[in-house]
């Protein structure tokens, strides 16, 4: 377990700037004689939206309203066409997203590419 401190120190990382993160996937349920589409929720982790609000000062980061990388723990159970909510701290209303991309797998946490979910 090389990784264990470098794990930790994430969290910590994570748990002092960044939000929760709620991670939901589509499923269906039957109604009646017909099976309807609905998301249900997986879980909730800690989590860190690349380009939020939480990133400190003087740090260059790619602020784009379309596609961003949220970092999460490596027990986060998150997959390709999952609806994330992310809430940064202090907020009181969450952002949607689609997690667009396979999530890339690293020792010490999870990079996931996700786009603003949005209805027009």
């Amino acid at each position: 377990m090389p990784f264990v401190s470098e794990e930790r120190i994430f969290r910590l990382f994570v748990r002092s700037l960044g939000g929760k993160v709620k991670i939901s996937r589509r499923g269906y349920i039957r109604d009646g004689d017909r099976d309807c589409e609905a998301m249900s929720v997986v879980g909730e982790w800690d989590g860190w939206l690349s380009g939020s609000s939480s990133v400190p000062d003087g740090v260059p980061v790619r602020v784009d309203t379309g596609e961003m990388t949220l970092l999460m723990p490596v027990d986060a159970d998150i997959r390709a066409g999952d609806g994330a909510v992310y809430l940064p701290q202090g907020q009181t209303e969450g952002i949607s997203f689609l997690v667009t991309g396979e999530p890339v797998r690293f020792p010490t946490h999870i990079e996931v590419k996700v786009q603003k979910y949005t209805i027009v």
